[in-house]
């Protein structure tokens, strides 16, 4: 193979968050007793998680500010009453629960287990996303799962890239080692700042409009083997 270790996001890349965080969420407004327009209460969560997760890794907010205030600030918005703490914890509490593979995740992994050595590089919560990978059924399947929570550095930062290295004891050059993900500003940017190969996972065919530029881009997950 072209490359000695796979560096993998684990959300919306190998999980299907998106349709975790929809179901967890309509569950959280239930145990709440929140109503209204589904649609539009999380799309308006989603807006400001996202926003909140993008200032996380540029350092301006914490990640224990970010599960809270993220509640907070949605019940705020949209004028609704309720405990944010409350949410908070009924949230995280539920999501590992709600796992769902992106289509491909499991026939690819079954195909390079053993071969080469597979590792999760993910922004997230860490007691949450160990249980979301144990209950996927791909834990058997990665050799290590690097956290940013539990590192102390979030992607794009060169940090939590490092930090892998230093974890796989990695003395390889830069050049065997690629980096899949789907987002362009922390997956793709963090693997152009330390210097190795990525691939965008782009499976909704966006357009790139940024000036971050990856090694090569593919739709469905099965392409990746013929890059490899």
């Amino acid at each position: 193979m072209k490359y000695d270790f796979l560096l993998f996001d684990a959300d919306d890349t190998l999980l299907d968050f998106k349709k975790s965080e929809d179901i967890s969420f309509q569950i959280v407004l239930k145990k709440n007793r929140i109503t209204g327009d589904y649609n539009s209460l999380i799309e308006s969560y989603k807006t400001i998680n996202n926003l909140l997760w993008a200032q996380h890794a540029l350092g301006i907010v914490s990640k224990d500010f970010l599960k809270i205030e993220r509640f907070r600030k949605f019940l705020e918005v949209n004028s609704l009453s309720a405990d944010p703490v409350m949410m908070c914890d009924d949230y995280l509490n539920t999501l590992p629960d709600q796992v769902f593979l992106i289509e491909g995740t499991l026939d690819l992994l079954t195909s390079l287990h053993k071969k080469i050595p597979l590792i999760i590089v993910t922004n997230g919560i860490g007691v949450v996303q160990h249980q979301r990978l144990h209950n996927s059924g791909l834990k058997p399947f990665i050799d290590l799962m690097i956290v940013s929570e539990e590192c102390g550095y979030s992607k794009p930062d060169v940090r939590i890239f490092q930090h892998t290295f230093n974890s796989l004891k990695i003395s390889h050059e830069k050049n065997k080692i690629l980096m899949i993900g789907d987002k362009l500003e922390t997956d793709i940017l963090g693997a152009n700042r330390i210097g190795i190969d990525s691939c965008w996972f782009n499976p909704d065919k966006n357009p790139n409009t940024t000036k971050i530029t990856p090694t090569f881009e593919i739709q469905n997950l099965k392409d990746l083997i013929i890059h490899l």
